[in-house]
């Protein structure tokens, strides 16, 4: 798909603002910029603080900006919370010429969207899971079917309206026009995800600075999807308390000594940690720094099961696949074998020409997947609005790709 221009995502996070910039190069997507800035202004996925978040997204956009040095094209932004929800929707269609054509499919998935969703919500995107042509159901492509009834089956991934005002007002601060919102689980899936994972059934979860996304994949198709406001930042912050020292220092020993199962630490290991203002460091046995990490993570996996407990462990033949800033913490896998009863392997994004070493880590899995996401489902062409339609005129046009 050619196009002119460059491919601007920006991942909001809770911690970290991540901006990546893409451009199409022989056939190919390239990742020509890159820009992350600390995330002020957010809290647990939600803006809370519009001129703190606008600056540190200016920061980031700036920075690769100045890398890719190209025209921007599209703009995506990425949301998450817990506000973040899923729900079935279900649409018919008369087929008047006995065949399914495209635009059957487009009025279908339109009528599968029309379901009661309440005003302070938005829809996101409109994700098929099967269409069914008379009484056969299963179909995946119904195009070029003959038949006289065409049914869809969709999940709606919906937000909460006024996170999304609030997100895109940052932009509309900057002068840029937002063409798509992407949930930040649906991204990181792109990322990281085999087609043979997807197909068998298989949990992914994004452990990300506020909150955890997670979402399930069955048969190549989202089957649900969800967040927990639970992340690497509360790590951090218990640390901080039971330690006694500052969140700055917490973060440090949870990136450089922490580990989350204290079976794999040894009795006699020990730690320095900085006391807080003038206050003398101390040392602790490393086992507790351990116990800390791994009550907090057995919790969140314990919500997160909770949340699935729809789904049999047979369903997830493919186990589960850990992503995110604090994917990398060791024993994280152990735990998921122990709480979750399946198999867990890290998530490392797709590997893409341009800037792959700088991105080639789980913390980048959300900005690499929305740059495959979009590449692949923008549409060729399009063309952008020749004057501004102000933030409801936006909310109204979201590509719900």
């Amino acid at each position: 798909m050619m196009r002119d221009g460059g491919l601007l995502v920006v991942d909001v996070g809770t911690t970290k603002i991540c901006a990546l910039i893409g451009e199409e190069r022989d056939g190919k997507l390239w990742v020509t910029g890159m820009g992350v800035s600390p995330a002020l202004g957010l809290k647990r996925g939600s803006v809370v603080n519009i001129e703190e978040a606008t600056q540190s997204i200016k920061s980031a956009i700036e920075k690769a900006q100045g890398q890719a040095k190209v025209d921007l094209t599209f703009v995506l932004t990425s949301v998450a919370g817990s506000h973040v929800k899923i729900q079935p929707g279900m649409g018919v269609v008369a087929l008047k010429e006995k065949e399914v054509t495209s635009k059957d499919v487009e009025e279908v998935l339109a009528s599968a969207q029309a379901v009661d969703i309440s005003q302070d919500r938005i829809l996101l995107h409109v994700i098929p899971q099967e269409f069914v042509v008379d009484q056969t159901r299963g179909i995946t492509q119904p195009i070029g079917m003959t038949g006289v009834r065409l049914e869809a089956h969709v999940q709606l991934i919906t937000a909460q309206r006024s996170h999304v005002q609030n997100l895109l007002r940052c932009f509309e601060n900057l002068g840029l026009e937002v063409d798509g919102v992407v949930f930040q689980g649906l991204a990181s899936a792109e990322a990281v995800l085999t087609s043979e994972e997807k197909d068998l059934g298989v949990l992914l979860i994004d452990f990300g600075g506020g909150t955890s996304d997670f979402v399930i994949y069955k048969e190549g198709v989202l089957k649900f999807a969800g967040s927990v406001p639970v992340g690497g930042e509360l790590l951090t912050g218990d640390l901080a308390v039971c330690l006694r020292t500052t969140k700055g220092e917490a973060e440090k020993l949870k990136i450089e000594r922490g580990i989350c199962l204290r079976e794999l630490v040894d009795e006699d290991e020990t730690i320095e940690v900085p006391g807080i203002g003038n206050r003398p460091a101390r040392s602790i046995s490393k086992k507790l720094l351990a116990e800390i990490l791994e009550e907090r993570v057995r919790e969140l996996l314990i919500l997160i099961e909770s949340e699935i407990k729809a789904f049999p462990k047979t369903y997830l033949t493919s186990g589960v696949v850990l992503t995110g800033g604090s994917a990398l913490l060791p024993g994280l896998i152990y735990l998921c074998d122990q709480i979750l009863d399946l198999p867990a392997r890290i998530g490392y994004p797709e590997r893409l020409p341009g800037l792959t070493e700088e991105i080639y880590h789980p913390q980048y899995a959300t900005a690499v997947g929305m740059l495959l996401y979009a590449y692949q489902n923008l549409p060729q062409g399009m063309e952008r609005p020749q004057k501004k339609e102000g933030l409801l005129g936006k909310l109204k046009k979201l590509l719900k790709i």
